[in-house]
């Protein structure tokens, strides 16, 4: 039967279904009726969510697949100390009124290192166990990239030996270091086809348009032989168009079937045995999702092994991830996918790709393996499984982000179609797989010891178990639906803005333009590493630098106690090198700090105080890279501590912060043209309270504006961040920040070689570096181009036209509901009316999809009764039903809290997605007061923890 026959058969079945449905669940009391514009097309299924198009290639494309070997690092002894760089003669200073002691500061508990300690050097330093081999390559990439790393058959390597990390170049620099996954367990069956010429390896990444990647290995003995990086380039299709899917059973590439192979008839075993059996196998037979073809991806048909197709049984469904990046567009996906196709086959020496299906973010399906979707066909997913079960692998890494609701209907429809045409139910949990016995739908961990799906996927196995049974109930007569069904809370879909964190949708009060404000996951830090393992609580300061040795890259400071001064230079991959130059000159100096570049020669500097005197010297880089050391005056002797902090006032010259005996903070700012004691303005008092702080560090920007910050630790251990204002102010504390041990001695620095500055500090008696993740708390607004100045509410709705991008509703004066389409970088389309007859209701929120059909939807309230709007895209809306065991976000968080939350002081309270990517909803709260906004954590338990996010919000009247 053509497809495009059957699709409307399913779809009038469905139809029909859906009029059973509402015949039962319309109550019969009146509800508020809007007047929806728009139909839904009589040929859709309504009760399963239309599948989105895709721009597919037109014709076959030939993905390129690169192989470098990593080349061994050797391990080579220390290097030995350079000579110092010879520097100017010191004028001989007057000897000057000796200095009021000092006010001794109270000693931080020491903690426990990660790591043990190693015997002291010379210094009383040690570094952190050198890896026992390690191999480096770096390679170019083309077109939108993939990479992966292999190695000889044959070699076992166990998961805890072997680590392999990865980073890209663009032209800002490189990116920090990720790691490559690798699971022994993600294979063919031994002795099949797929294993003959197999190599093991890493999962590919996809790492996308870059100029170089780099890989370095490390193993805790030998390195596996023949080490190769694969860089992989999907190609690029000469022609495209955008189409619907379309896959017929069978062969999809018009070719017919391969030669010599034979498809079993395929039975439950429980089925054979009963004499009702075709009976029970019609009742599990759930109807065919849309699926878009090989074709649809450009498969290079070419390149697979048409040999090693097989033919096997299905008892089970395994739910995979691909370990890749969770952002990329609708568009991308074609490539991405001939990006693993051409990884599995031409790196790992698999017969075609492993999976049997994939699905994106978007909830479109792809086929995978060739041979048949509605075949048993063998794939090369799940170790010792692969014969007996098929595999849907997830787009994304989900150890990290949520599965869409999208991902997630589409899983269900996929498992209850394929499990049913094999006669197994999807809700059974003894189902015999191979040797082993597993729910029917299992996640890959519980087959073998690896992560994947993610532990957010993982977690909504049991969803999906319960939608793949639906959708094989589905086809059955539906004898009764309770009047007024029980809804459930659903994830919202909060993105505007081109990245998976949630944004706001807000109306400027002057001009009534819309903007988006984006969110970046919250300002947080990577696990603590250890840099070099002892001796440095003994040092008097270790701070990084802007560059001081002419490479470009950041460099280490450190001051012993007598105040000699060593220059450690970074090495750009995280650390700093061994080797020291000792500078002579720096003796006698306290509270030395990185300050930049003071007299605008092109080259970085330090400050210090000097010990016994009420003097500050700095020491100006020269040519060769030494130090000139020149007096500031002697009007510094209040300070204990000089904290670095970058061009606070914007007007090209660094400047400095003093902290005195009493904990008062002082300004010094730099002055364009000074000379000696000229170079820095005389002291001002810092606004803002500083007492509850014991450490502040500064001159990097944390915040994403382009302007110096503060990061400043509590007494109570909590770390914040002071946004510099740009005029010699700081904003509130932000955070506090994530992921924060206890350290001495906080510094900032870009040492891990990315764009986002890290923290340096000392934990115990070790070195450590707290890497960035780049994550931020509120960026700069966008202009979505909409003037929303006849607006009275607007909702961030999530894709609510099923396109792959974020939708804003927005309700008008004259009551009428409209849409916004987004384009996923925060610019809004043209308006598009769904319905009217709005403005009676006093309250609007969206819920995303409570319904379960894909489509996100509405709670409204009317006359002190909340009903559910059923959304239904581009169509407007379903009839609306009784909101029963449902309520606003806010209201619903609130009163889970024990004592209740009280949300009274807060005109804002916008239900977001998680701002972290985890599973929960979280509170955007504006305090009418003051105008500044806050993040509010939400959970099962109701709502914790508020982080201050930023001020100035009272210039919007709107927000959603």
């Amino acid at each position: 039967m053509p497809s495009s026959h059957s699709r409307f058969i399913t779809a009038t079945q469905q139809l029909l279904a859906l009029g059973v449905v509402l015949a039962v669940l319309t109550p019969a009391a009146a509800v508020l009726s809007l007047d929806v514009v728009s139909q839904p097309p009589s040929g859709s299924a309504s009760g399963t969510a239309v599948l989105a198009s895709a721009l597919v290639p037109t014709t076959p494309v030939d993905p390129e697949v690169d192989e470098y070997a990593l080349v061994p690092v050797p391990q080579a002894p220390e290097a030995p100390q350079a000579a110092e760089v010879p520097e100017v003669p010191e004028v001989p200073e007057v000897p000057e009124v000796p200095e009021v002691p000092e006010v001794p500061e109270v000693p931080e508990a020491p903690q426990a290192d990660s790591l043990a300690d190693s015997p002291a050097d010379a210094e009383g330093e040690t570094g952190s166990a050198e890896p026992a081999a390690e191999a480096t390559v770096t390679a170019p990439v083309e077109g939108y990239g993939a990479v992966g790393v292999t190695w000889a058959a044959g070699e076992s390597v166990a998961e805890d030996a072997l680590t392999l990390q990865v980073r890209t170049r663009v032209e800002d620099g490189w990116s920090e270091w990720s790691e490559l996954e690798y699971h022994d367990d993600h294979a063919p069956d031994p002795g099949s086809p797929d294993a003959k010429n197999a190599r093991p390896g890493t999962e590919p990444l996809i790492i996308g348009d870059v100029d170089e990647v780099q890989v370095r290995a490390d193993a805790s003995g030998e390195l596996p032989a023949d080490l190769s990086l694969s860089v992989v380039d999907p190609g690029q299709a000469t022609q495209t168009r955008q189409e619907a899917p379309e896959l017929e059973t069978g062969p999809t590439d018009g070719s017919g079937a391969d030669p010599a192979v034979t498809d079993p008839a395929v039975t439950d075993p429980a089925a054979e045995a009963s004499p009702d059996a075709i009976t029970l196998q019609a009742s599990r037979k759930a109807a065919q999702p849309t699926i878009f073809s090989r074709a649809q991806w450009g498969a290079d048909e070419s390149i697979r092994d048409k040999s090693s197709l097989r033919y096997g049984t299905i008892t089970g469904g395994f739910v995979h991830h691909t370990v890749n990046a969770n952002d990329y567009t609708a568009d991308q996906v074609p490539g991405i996918l001939r990006s693993i196709y051409a990884y599995h086959v031409k790196s790992r020496g698999w017969s075609d790709i492993g999976y049997n299906f994939l699905v994106d973010r978007f909830g479109r399906i792809w086929e995978g393996r060739y041979g048949g979707i509605d075949k048993a066909v063998v794939g090369a997913h799940t170790l010792n499984y692969n014969d007996y079960s098929f595999a849907m692998s997830a787009i994304g890494n989900f150890d990290l982000v949520q599965p869409s609701a999208e991902m997630l209907q589409a899983y269900g429809q996929l498992f209850g179609w394929k499990l049913g045409l094999h006669g197994v139910n999807p809700a059974s949990t003894s189902q015999k797989v191979g040797r082993s016995v597993f729910k029917a739908i299992s996640g890959h961990r519980d087959a073998g010891s690896t992560a994947c799906p993610g532990k957010y996927l993982y977690a909504q196995l049991p969803a999906i178990r319960t939608a793949a049974a639906a959708a094989q109930a589905s086809g059955t007569p539906i004898t009764s639906q309770p009047a007024t069904p029980e809804w459930t809370e659903a994830q919202l879909s909060s993105n505007l803005a081109g990245t998976p964190h949630p944004d706001l949708i807000v109306r400027r009060a002057s001009d009534g333009r819309g903007l988006i404000i984006p969110t970046g996951g919250l300002l947080s830090f990577q696990r603590t590493l250890t840099l070099f393992g002892s001796g440095w609580d003994r040092k008097a300061d270790a701070l990084g630098s802007p560059d001081l040795t002419g490479d470009g890259i950041p460099d280490l400071v450190v001051t012993s106690r007598s105040g000699v001064g060593k220059i450690r230079p970074g090495t750009g991959t995280g650390t700093f090198a061994r080797a020291t130059r000792t500078v002579k000159s720096m003796k006698g100096s306290r509270s030395m700090t990185a300050v930049g570049d003071i007299n605008g020669d092109g080259r970085n500097d330090l400050v210090s105080l000097v010990r016994g005197s009420r003097s500050a010297v700095a020491y100006l880089g020269t040519p060769k890279h030494g130090f000139t050391k020149v007096r500031l005056g002697k009007d510094w002797g209040r300070y204990v501590k000089l904290i670095g902090v970058g061009d606070i006032n914007t007007d090209g010259r660094p400047d400095l912060l003093g902290r005195d005996k009493t904990g008062r903070v002082w300004t010094r700012l730099g002055r364009a043209g000074g000379k000696g004691a000229t170079m820095f303005r005389k002291a001002r008092p810092t606004a803002g309270t500083w007492s509850s702080y014991n450490q502040i560090a500064g001159g990097q920007d944390y915040t994403g504006d382009g302007r110096p910050d503060l990061v400043v630790r509590a007494r109570s251990g909590s770390v914040y961040v002071l946004a510099g204002n740009g005029d010699k102010t700081f904003g509130s504390p932000q955070g506090p920040v994530a992921n924060l041990p206890k350290v001495a001695g906080l510094t900032t620095v870009q040492v891990t070689g990315s764009a986002a500055p890290d923290l340096l500090g000392r934990r115990g008696g070790a070195l450590v570096v707290i890497p960035n993740r780049g994550t931020f708390d509120l960026g700069a607004p966008i202009d979505t181009g909409a003037d929303l100045s006849g607006s009275n509410l607007v909702l961030n709705a999530g894709d609510w036209d099923r396109d792959g991008y974020g939708d804003v509703l927005t309700r008008e004066a004259d009551g009428s509901m409209v849409l916004r389409r987004g384009n996923g970088q925060g610019q809004l389309a043209a308006p598009q009316v769904l319905g009217t007859g709005w403005g009676p209701l006093t309250s609007v929120e969206a819920v995303g999809d409570v319904s379960g059909d894909g489509f996100p939807d509405l709670i409204g309230t009317f006359g002190g009764a909340s009903q559910v709007y059923r959304g239904h895209g581009a169509a407007g809306f379903l009839d609306s039903l009784p909101a029963t065991g449902l309520s606003g976000a806010a209201t619903r968080l609130a009163a889970r809290t024990k004592p209740t939350y009280n949300l009274r002081p807060y005109d804002w309270r916008i239900p977001i997605s998680d701002a972290q990517l985890g599973p929960r909803i979280d509170l955007v709260v504006r305090e009418a007061s003051t105008g500044r906004l806050y993040l509010i954590n939400g959970n099962d338990k109701g709502l914790r923890n508020r982080r201050y996010l930023g001020e100035g919000m009272g210039a919007y009247d709107l927000a959603g």
